[in-house]
């Protein structure tokens, strides 16, 4: 990362992507049973890169993803490393994370399917409540395990487990439907589009409208006994009504999205939001996704790699355009049997020395992949055949093909002869993340990253938005069959659902960094066809919906990818602004709290009441 970032944890950071990046190149890849489980999408790589930021940052226990940890895992490496620098106290107790389901219709506006319900996950910090005091939910999103998120409600140094304590709050963290284990049907392969039609945005909002305004909590857990002390809350069950409590939702990217959406279409559940780089504008063609990375790369100083992408990409290109050399040029690439995937499938492999971008900028991965590309260990001039060459030589390009893709075996460049390799890209998404996410995209949102054609191209101009939609078909086959797949993802109907970038949600603040790829669809844009809002920090009047054409109360970090904000101060330390502004506006929403308009929330005649919880994790 760039930008002004504490010396001591860049140099750490540093120091380990160096070593994860040299194991990169001289270890050997080896399929383990691990690898061969699921072909990973872009989204469920981006999600674990945000992840290993959070562990890094929190220290929280790590996925079993035992291909994503041989790859980008130096969170063990830094956690010991930082122990090691600061060992002066013992680190404070955790709070109890309690566990708990509520059982959910599976539609919310008509009659449901067999098996009617589904059981919604959420956890649960009462530590910090104190009578009065403010709900505030984590809201985690397309995660392939809601779990996973605990660190923000549980530790110091992050800033949700700051507001609990700061405002006697009591902490949710939110599992959205068909992700993790809030799952209706099994997802997988073998999921029909008639199981998946019940995702969808407004459903996914509708559940936890509905989980809001039936939530009643034991303080102190399910076997908590009343204390005889004077002023106790232990033992008593308290309802968290938000007409009687104020419920503040904080979230990040589509999370992020849902905190916005749920305080504009829900004010009288969600009396707060926190937005974090929330693309909110749906848009079929994100192909300017690209654009930021590009301007950050040049801008981090990485000019050149960006040239070298772009010249190595036109002379690949330029192979592809006819089946002999196409054919080549793939196998130079993937190694045997490689040939045997399409031009548009082998161009998705080109943009994943990328991947870690948004999560990690100029990550190790990326520094490498540019060091090979600038300074190859040939002595020829650089062309576009000398770049693609060392391009396809560099050893972690072979290790990101198979991390990525680990259905089959691909080789890479040279030849392994004591492994028969069977170079297969192009099959469907596994794993719940991913499927549930590339059903979401396909059919409402969109956010197709395509390559982003022109001088500042950093893909193949085969990577097209016709073949991500061929995506969406390969992924659910049924869809267009059945009628439940549309041909292209209803963008326009979903901007005029829910207003785009448009929305102009009170007591909602928005966030971004500089050169976040999805800050092109949030009203933190500035794309040239964006509508250029501008943004305050001066905090608004509660309750008070801002026009289309006022500033945004909002914060842009500057040098910062996506969610740079959720960072912890000590990693981010310009994080602090923007944390410290919204607990501001918070300090002056709050007081206001119950004054507003009451109003009535339509719920749906099935809804069943029940909540069970579990024990502690």
């Amino acid at each position: 990362m760039t930008g002004d970032h504490n010396p001591l944890s860049l140099f750490l950071r540093r120091v380990v992507f160096t070593v994860v990046s040299l194991l990169l190149i001289v270890t050997p890849f080896v399929p383990t049973q691990t690898q061969v489980e699921a072909k990973r999408s872009f989204r469920e790589i981006q999600e674990l890169t945000q992840l290993e930021r959070l562990h890094s940052i929190l220290d929280t226990p790590q996925s079993n993803n035992g291909a994503i940890d041989s790859l980008l895992d130096f969170r063990s490496a830094l956690t010991t490393t930082e122990s090691a620098v600061d060992n002066r106290t013992s680190p404070p107790e955790l709070p109890t994370l309690y566990n708990a389901t509520v059982r959910l219709p599976i539609n919310h506006f008509g009659r449901s399917p067999p098996p009617y319900t589904f059981l919604n996950r959420f956890w649960v910090v009462d530590k910090y409540y104190k009578p009065g005091g403010p709900v505030f939910t984590f809201d985690t999103g397309e995660s392939d395990d809601g779990y996973l998120y605990r660190g923000y409600l549980l530790k110091n140094e992050s800033f949700f487990n700051s507001y609990l304590r700061e405002f006697g709050g009591l902490g949710i963290l939110w599992e959205h439907r068909y992700y993790g284990q809030s799952t209706p049907y099994p997802i997988d392969l073998n999921t029909t589009s008639e199981q998946m039609q019940w995702l969808t945005t407004d459903q996914a909002l509708k559940d936890f409208v509905v989980f809001a305004n039936r939530f009643k909590w034991k303080i102190g857990g399910p076997d908590a006994k009343v204390s005889g002390r004077n002023g106790s809350l232990i033992g008593q069950r308290v309802d968290f009504n938000p007409r009687r409590t104020p419920w503040i939702h904080v979230g990040g990217s589509y999370p992020g999205m849902r905190a916005a959406m749920l305080r504009d279409k829900y004010p009288d559940t969600v009396f707060a939001a926190y937005a974090s780089s929330a693309p909110v504008q749906a848009s079929v063609d994100m192909t300017f996704y690209w654009d930021q990375v590009y301007r950050g790369m040049v801008a981090y100083g990485y000019g050149n790699c960006t040239r070298d992408m772009k010249s190595a990409l036109d002379y690949i290109d330029s192979q592809l355009s006819r089946p002999t050399t196409a054919a080549q040029i793939k196998q130079y690439f993937l190694g045997r049997t490689g040939e045997k995937n399409s031009n548009e499938v082998f161009s998705d492999t080109l943009f994943y020395p990328l991947y870690n971008w948004q999560g990690s900028g100029m990550d190790a991965i990326l520094i490498r992949f540019c060091a090979a590309l600038e300074n190859g260990t040939d002595v020829r001039p650089k062309s576009g055949k000398v770049l693609a060459e060392r391009w396809a030589r560099w050893p972690g390009f072979a290790d990101l093909l198979n991390l990525y893709n680990p259905q089959g075996y691909c080789e890479g460049f040279g030849t392994n002869s004591t492994t028969q390799p069977d170079c297969r890209l192009d099959e469907p998404f596994q794993g719940v993340l991913s499927i549930s996410w590339t059903w979401q995209y396909c059919t409402e949102w969109g956010f197709y990253q395509a390559s982003n054609l022109g001088p500042r191209s950093l893909g193949s101009k085969y990577n097209t938005l016709k073949h991500w939609q061929y995506m969406c078909y390969r992924q659910f086959p049924d869809g267009l069959p059945s009628g439940y797949l549309p041909k292209e993802a209803r963008a326009a109907a979903t901007n005029a659902r829910f207003g785009g970038w448009y929305m102009r949600p009170s007591n909602t603040f928005w966030t971004g960094g500089e050169f976040d790829p999805w800050r092109t669809l949030s009203p933190l844009s500035n794309e040239p066809f964006s509508e250029h809002f501008a943004t305050t920090t001066d905090i608004p009047r509660c309750n008070e919906c801002p026009n289309k054409r006022d500033k945004l109360f909002g914060y842009l970090l500057d040098n910062a990818q996506h969610c740079y904000d959720f960072d912890s101060a000590s990693v981010t330390p310009a994080s602090a602004v923007p944390q410290r502004l919204f607990a501001q506006a918070l300090k002056q929403w709050l007081p206001c709290f119950g004054k507003r308009k009451e109003g009535e929330d339509n719920f749906s005649s099935d809804i069943i009441e029940l909540f069970e919880v579990g024990g502690k994790d």
